[in-house]
């Protein structure tokens, strides 16, 4: 069964080109370490058990498309051997029995554990194009046609290349564009390969988003240079960089040969769909310098952006790429802001920039239900300490440490909007085409 009558494609700012979406959180980080434990966030919020359950629970939201993402570490556990017992199920009955169409994630963070060197192993673009052909041409005849080859590349590298918190623990901006040039191989070859099994498969870039307020002088330029790293895949896998590029000395400074960026050129592909992960607590940081008693560096605190960043981070991706727009992840966590007014303020915003013709084309209330913190994978307490507020379901463990999923205003609130709201109506009037 297909859900969707056409192709995400043909969706611009008409009523009917809308798609409200829903997600489960499903980082896969499986190397453990002395200190750090595996995060699979289908363990710990008990999706492998109870994914039949979870999968009706969207179904209640009355969504036709779901982000839904594959443990690549766990379906592909040897090179060339794939187990497809556990996706062949739930894909079957999320497709055939729910009717909703996945956006699969083949790569939600973390490599298999035989890629040793992680996203650093030279064959790691040829192994996850390899990994995207066996899933495309195994799930073609079932329906699925959309695709994210990797969720959050910027992340990834900011996590795996900047920080050092995860594998393969690089740090600094040196370390950023090393990891940044092997995801964005990594990309494209997905790409390739999920266009040579079918064309028709669409791909829905997903990134996340952030903007840096500079609140003086002496820190704006790494508050600007940030900015526009943000930016560094989009403009890799296009192949956009060259010589006078705004990220071309950054990049060969950095470590990116000529021979890297000419391949980019020469492979370069196009963004099908753009999605774009805006949390108003976490994507907006003011960039400041300690006092010198203090040690005078600089530092990032997160403030609140609200609907107001929103709409300017989706005015410049408009801007930059002319892509149809996805809001992929957005949410808030009870710590934080009130959810419900969260929902309804984010909604207003897709439902001005529509009103501008910029298409965006559909809204993700991310996660299902709630997550578990990445901090588990450092931490050492039991996972009811790491659960995050942020679900349209709320998870409540009882005393033997199971997670019951227990619906939340905001839940209701959101099954009413996709039944009676459709954002691209305004005042009952119907909104220009993009």
């Amino acid at each position: 069964m297909v859900a969707l009558g056409k192709s995400m494609l043909a969706y611009g700012c008409r009523p009917e080109d809308f798609l409200w979406a829903t997600g489960i959180e499903d980082t896969f980080v499986a190397q453990e370490a002395p200190g750090q434990r595996r995060l699979d966030l289908y363990e710990l919020q008990q999706h492998y058990h109870n994914w039949r359950q979870d999968l009706d629970l969207a179904g209640e939201l009355g969504v036709r498309v779901m982000r839904y993402g594959v443990p690549w570490y766990k379906v592909n556990p040897a090179p060339g051997r794939f187990d497809w017992t556990w996706t062949d199920r739930v894909l079957t009955y999320l497709l055939e029995v729910k009717g909703i169409e996945p956006i699969v994630d083949l790569v939600h963070y973390g490599c298999p554990l035989w890629l040793k060197d992680e996203f650093m192993n030279p064959r790691y673009p040829e192994a996850v194009a390899e990994w995207a052909r066996a899933f495309a041409r195994r799930y073609r005849g079932l329906g699925v046609r959309y695709y994210t080859p990797l969720n959050e590349p910027f992340v990834n590298a900011e996590f795996c290349g900047t920080i050092g918190r995860w594998p393969p623990y690089l740090q600094g901006d040196a370390g950023f564009v090393r990891v940044s040039n092997q995801l964005c191989k990594g990309i494209v070859r997905t790409v390739e390969v999920l266009k040579d099994v079918d064309p028709g498969n669409i791909l829905v870039h997903v990134e996340a988003t952030g903007v840096e307020l500079p609140l003086s002088e002496g820190v704006r330029p790494r508050a600007e240079l940030d900015n526009l790293r943000r930016y560094t895949m989009l403009e890799l896998v296009q192949g956009r960089v060259a010589e006078g590029h705004f990220l071309y000395a950054y990049l060969k400074g950095n470590g990116m040969t000529a021979a890297d960026l000419a391949w980019f050129r020469e492979r370069r592909i196009s963004v099908d769909v753009l999605g774009i992960n805006y949390y108003p607590e976490m994507c907006v940081r003011e960039r400041f310098q300690e006092p010198p008693e203090a040690g005078g560096a600089e530092r990032l605190r997160a403030i609140w952006g609200g609907g107001r960043y929103l709409q300017q981070i989706v005015r410049d991706y408009w801007r930059r790429y002319r892509r149809p727009i996805f809001i992929t992840e957005t949410s808030t966590n009870a710590k934080s802001g009130d959810r419900q007014a969260w929902l309804e303020e984010s909604v207003a915003a897709v439902r001005q920039l529509r009103s501008e013709g910029i298409p965006v084309i559909g809204y993700t209330w991310w996660p299902l239900y709630d997550l578990i913190n990445w901090d588990y994978r450092e931490g050492e307490g039991p996972v009811r300490q790491y659960i995050e507020p942020m679900g349209l379901w709320s998870l409540e463990p009882d005393a033997a440490g199971e997670l019951h999923r227990v619906p939340t205003p905001v839940r209701d609130l959101y099954v009413r909007m996709v039944a009676t709201s459709p954002v691209g109506w305004i005042g009952g009037q119907e909104q220009k085409h993009a």
